[in-house]
């Protein structure tokens, strides 16, 4: 068995046995499951979707002294506004990682949402399409679940911003562009956990073709998420744990030398490949591993240029 095969059987695996570990459900949002952080009090991992495999969407909420911070608001089915009113009474700040529907498409449940300012145009885009929204495989969920796409203020944040829940518990964005132009990390100083939606995660990190590009096209290629790996390399004590935007949680920081040492391959020979088959898209055909990290990148989005 190939390496990147090794490496999604056992994400498939470990989202196998969500369902047996320790967690809370609420009616407000039946599509979610919460899972309370076992080290760090105030913090939950919601599950959007459990039986939907490496299409499973995580969400996180970290709660401060004063404020709470949602970071993703998922595919947008079902309350999550409500689930998390009932999980904190703190006035709430709410941030994508990045602008694609499996993590932004609840937006419209809240009126101000952050993230990285080279996302907000296509998050402003989003919101005036009227078709063709991202919705997750199957048909679990009820139509008259789904939110509708009301239009809610964006602000964009630049790399090394923070954002303060209160008594000294900041949460730093760092740029982590690639998989999008904006794509971000969320460094919650307190704890010292990283929120990395699709940048750092157990299953392929994609930089294809098939995501649009009419933005800042420069930063959603191999060589300007090498130059984030890079930057952020030398801060890799600062982490305890590493929660994606999908599939295993609480992941070894140990991913980034194996991501880094990922993408520096690719540019060194972007011929040189596996073949992807995980998934039936011929979009999605050519994938790097090195170590636990994988990447399935288009050829046209290597770039060699400054990002």
């Amino acid at each position: 068995m190939s390496a990147w095969k090794k490496n999604m059987a056992d994400t498939d695996l470990w989202l196998k046995g969500l369902l047996e570990r320790e967690h809370q459900e609420y009616p407000e949002d039946p599509y979610v499951l919460v899972y309370p952080d076992k080290e760090h009090a105030g913090i939950w991992h919601l599950c959007f979707n459990v039986d939907q495999g490496c299409c499973t969407a995580w969400m996180h909420l970290v709660e401060g002294e004063e404020k709470a911070l949602l970071i993703d608001t998922g595919y947008g089915i079902g309350n999550l506004k409500g689930l998390v009113q009932k999980l904190t009474d703190k006035p709430l700040l709410v941030a994508n990682t990045h602008f694609h529907g499996d993590h932004s498409a609840g937006n419209g449940q809240f009126e101000e949402v952050y993230c990285h300012e080279y996302d907000v145009p296509y998050l402003k885009a989003q919101m005036e399409k009227t078709e063709g929204r991202l919705l997750p495989p199957g048909d679990f969920y009820r139509e008259e679940d789904i939110v509708s796409g009301a239009s809610y203020q964006v602000r964009g944040l630049k790399d090394g911003e923070f954002l303060d829940l209160g008594d000294g518990d900041r949460i730093e964005i760092v740029h982590m562009p690639g998989h999008t132009a904006g794509g971000c990390m969320f460094l919650d100083h307190r704890t010292r956990l990283l929120f990395s939606g699709d940048a750092v995660l157990a299953t392929p990190t994609l930089i294809i073709d098939r995501f649009p590009n009419p933005f800042y096209p420069e930063y959603m290629t191999v060589s300007a998420f090498r130059d984030g790996l890079e930057r952020f390399a030398p801060r890799l004590d600062e982490v305890e744990a590493v929660y994606p935007g999908h599939g295993i949680q609480g992941i070894d920081r140990t991913y980034f030398q194996d991501m880094l040492a990922c993408t520096t391959a690719i540019m060194e020979n972007p011929d040189e490949f596996e073949v992807y088959d995980y998934v039936d898209d011929p979009g999605q055909r050519q994938i790097k591993c090195v170590g636990k990290a994988m990447v399935v990148y288009s050829g046209a989005r290597v770039w060699h240029g400054e990002a």
